[in-house]
């Protein structure tokens, strides 16, 4: 198929170990080979099987597998040469491997370093402030003289587009973008224009032009990038919110057309407050890009809203005014609506009381704001369904959305008149999906802007498969059906697969749960919260930041062991191992848990790292017994060598597991410690090992360890949590502990001088009995 000789091998080892990310390395090396990444993501499967990637010195692929994010090659014979020694051919192997490895890092560092100065332009004369950055790719940023925080600044975040700003290509309209956004800015003398380094939706120029290869060949912008191994959209935007963050803006009016753009600046913590459109004329050149921008990217070109929903059920008002009193104050995306749907069928025509409860429903939303009622309304029965729809209308006059279930996939004129009647979602599932496939259907999908949810659920909480979804939803964008609702097994802490998909395809899906919010067949307000919650928490981090401490993580990775020194000792810390020492919070988790477990003598602590806090209360403790676990195995591996290295290696034992399995089951703990990831990122982010020591997706982890940590306690035990109310999401940790019986109640606190000054607290959970 192809050549794993030399020149594979030589590649192998500058791409393969230096891309942190899931599919980067493979679209790499399948551009690097001209292969089908699918086929050479199985060849190197099939290689990690014959153990190519594993050092078999001292028993090492014992304790490590093959995993994509870290360099394994050379994090192996690192440890191997530091724990064993290394003669001259060894030395000589890990400088050559060292040599191959590139640290991959593309976000701006935690300092936001940049100069500035003044510029005239044939727009007007504006600052312009440049960011510096490790691989060149610097931030530019154009603002107006003087910048008014206290009002809503115009912005235009624009990503580069060499053929179009600088050569001005016809195939686009970036270039005409960029100009007349400059000129409004200008105008408005309260404005900022942020350009991003993002060529190519994010891909770069080289694979941006081999997309025009393709669209020369008929393609699409949208097709190109997928059949080059690329997502639709790969462009992120945590530079656009240092760069508002250091000239103080909260509040913007986005220049844009794309409405997934408000929704992920918005979840950055900024306040877009209006969408001002950016509209250019297409010319034949361009017609096709307009048409995937408008049909397959969402985008619109006038100053149309586009919303979308996040919808649970609600058998009563006192349901909706629970949930409405719950989301007071809630931040929310402005294109996101609140979306209730209340089941009924045609038995509620001879049923006044249902009637006048639906009713009540209904009314009771308009006291929350983006709260929207939706009748979810079943055909199964009917005998005229056009007489039902009619009779709804008649009846029932406060409902504008509909959701027709169960049509007979044939009644196209019962889809016609639900979607000329009220706003309409269309359920489609494998049984009736060939609707799509109907122009006659489309023309009236598209002419009333109805929904199509796509549910093979039925009321079963049985999920679709990601594929499948992808699949459907590719079928629906190549026919411009973009407004798509997911239904159907989701629920509480089962939400990865939805955004997923919105991170994919860069469209911001509406998502209903119904099934799963039940209990015992009943609407469950305490799963419909979690669910909820889980959906519209936003990671808006303070002026340290998430995205920020992600870029200092990446930023600070080395590819050579580093030494800590916390409390007087010396640690080592492996490259692939999270680094404390660059965190004085570590130091301070360290002194406040030696202060409570005083006396005790069993103690556990989880995400032990490379053993610091583990190895002073151990020195501090000498007739303790430890356990010290974490999910990293080469943290593991890292703590035995620190725990030997300062004479306690005896008396911890240290395993590999995620949260507490790796403990034996029936060891029992007076305290177990674990300094939380506490940053919070959508459930399904993708977080390398490292990341996983300070970000925890969905608190999915939290989660495990409030539910879990009980039966490894001893009567009376406690948790230690080390936590950051400044960077962490205080709201939901109290949350989870409350769902697991555990009281929560500050031991220790301290403002702590890292970036900025920062609140850290030890917390001490205890079980109610």
């Amino acid at each position: 198929m192809f050549n794993i000789g030399s020149k594979i091998t030589e590649k192998l080892l500058n791409y393969y170990f230096s891309a942190p990310d899931a599919n980067h390395y493979i679209n790499e090396l399948a551009r690097l080979l001209d292969v089908d990444p699918g086929n050479l993501d199985r060849k190197i499967k099939e290689l990690e099987k014959e153990g190519i990637f594993i050092s078999q010195i001292n028993g090492n692929q014992k304790y490590f597998s093959l995993n994509k994010k870290y360099p394994l090659i050379v994090e192996l014979e690192q440890f191997h040469a530091l724990k064993y020694g290394a003669d001259k051919n060894e030395t000589q192997k890990i400088k050559q491997t060292k040599s191959n490895f590139k640290v991959h890092a593309s976000i701006l560092n935690l300092k936001n370093k940049f100069t500035e100065t003044k510029i005239a332009t044939k727009f007007g004369d504006f600052n312009i402030r440049v960011y510096a950055d490790s691989q060149g790719k610097e931030t530019v940023v154009l603002y107006t003289e003087k910048i008014d925080s206290s009002a809503p600044v115009l912005v235009r975040i624009h990503s580069e587009c060499m053929t179009g700003d600088t050569f001005h290509s016809l195939q686009c309209d970036c270039g005409e973008q960029l100009e007349n956004a400059l000129k409004k800015i200008n105008e408005s003398g309260n404005g900022v224009l942020i350009y991003l380094r993002q060529e190519g939706r994010g891909i770069g120029l080289f694979e941006k032009i081999k997309s025009y290869q393709l669209q020369n060949k008929g393609y699409d912008t949208f097709e190109a990038n997928l059949m080059l191994g690329h997502r639709p959209d790969e462009r992120t935007y945590e530079k656009a919110k240092m760069a508002l963050a250091d000239l103080k803006v909260r509040n913007i009016k986005l220049l844009t057309n794309n409405p997934s753009k408000v929704s992920e600046i918005a979840k950055l913590g900024i306040k877009v407050v209006e969408r001002v459109p950016l509209i250019m004329k297409s010319n034949k050149h361009n017609k096709k890009y307009f048409a995937s921008k408008r049909d397959k990217f969402k985008h619109f070109f006038n100053d149309e809203v586009s919303y979308y929903f996040y919808q649970f059920h609600a058998e009563n008002a006192e349901q909706v005014e629970l949930i409405g009193n719950f989301f007071k104050n809630k931040k929310r995306d402005p294109l996101l609506k609140i979306c209730v749907g209340v089941s009924a069928n045609n038995d509620i025509f001879n049923d006044p009381d249902r009637l006048a409860n639906i009713e009540s429903i209904f009314h009771a939303c308009d006291f929350y704001e983006g709260f929207v009622p939706i009748l979810h309304f079943s055909f199964r029965n009917s005998i005229d369904q056009i007489k039902e729809l009619k009779l709804i209308k008649k009846e029932l006059p406060f409902v504008k959305y509909i959701q027709t279930n169960d049509i007979k996939s044939s009644e196209v004129e019962v889809i016609k008149l639900s979607c000329k009647l009220f706003l309409a979602d269309i359920p489609l599932s494998d049984s009736n999906f060939d609707l799509v496939h109907d122009e006659i259907f489309r023309k009236i999908i598209k002419k009333h802007k109805a929904f199509i949810l796509l549910d093979n659920s039925k009321g079963t909480g049985v999920r679709e498969s990601k594929e499948s979804l992808m699949k459907k939803i590719n079928i629906l964008l190549e026919y411009g059906l973009n407004d798509i609702a997911i239904f159907g097994g989701f629920g509480p802490d089962d939400l990865d697969t939805y955004f997923e998909l919105r991170r994919y395809f860069k469209i911001n899906f509406s998502i209903d749960a119904e099934t799963k919010l039940k209990t015992d067949g009943e609407i469950d307000i305490e799963k419909t919260k979690l669910y909820l919650s889980q959906l519209i928490r936003f990671d808006d981090p303070k002026e340290s930041g998430i995205e920020q401490t992600r870029t200092f993580l990446q930023q600070n990775k080395s590819t050579k062991w580093q030494n800590a020194v916390v409390e007087g000792k010396e640690f080592m810390i492996h490259p692939a191992v999270f680094n404390s020492g660059h965190f004085a919070s570590t130091a301070w988790f360290a002194s406040a848990v030696k202060e409570q477990v005083v006396e005790q003598s069993d103690f556990c602590e989880i995400g032990c790292g490379a053993g610091v806090e583990t190895c002073l209360v151990a020195l501090a403790n000498t007739k303790m017994n430890i356990v010290a676990t974490d999910i990293n195995p080469f943290a593991s591996e890292n703590a035995k060598f620190n725990a030997e290295k300062l004479g306690v290696g005896n008396r911890i034992e240290i395993t590999t597991g995620d949260v507490l399995d790796g403990v034996s089951i029936g060891r029992k703990f007076d305290s177990i410690f674990w300094a939380l990831p506490f940053g919070f990122l959508d459930p399904g982010t993708d977080v390398t090992m490292e990341e996983m020591q300070v970000f925890d997706p969905g608190y999915k982890a939290i989660r495990k360890f409030f539910n879990t940590a009980k039966k490894f306690l001893k009567p009376g035990g406690q948790l230690l949590i080390g936590f950051s109310s400044d960077l962490g999401n205080q709201e939901l940790l109290e949350e989870l502990a409350e769902e697991a019986g555990l009281e929560i109640s500050i031991v220790a606190e301290k403002e702590i001088q890292e970036k900025e000054t920062l609140r850290f607290e030890l917390l001490k959970g205890e079980y109610k009995k």
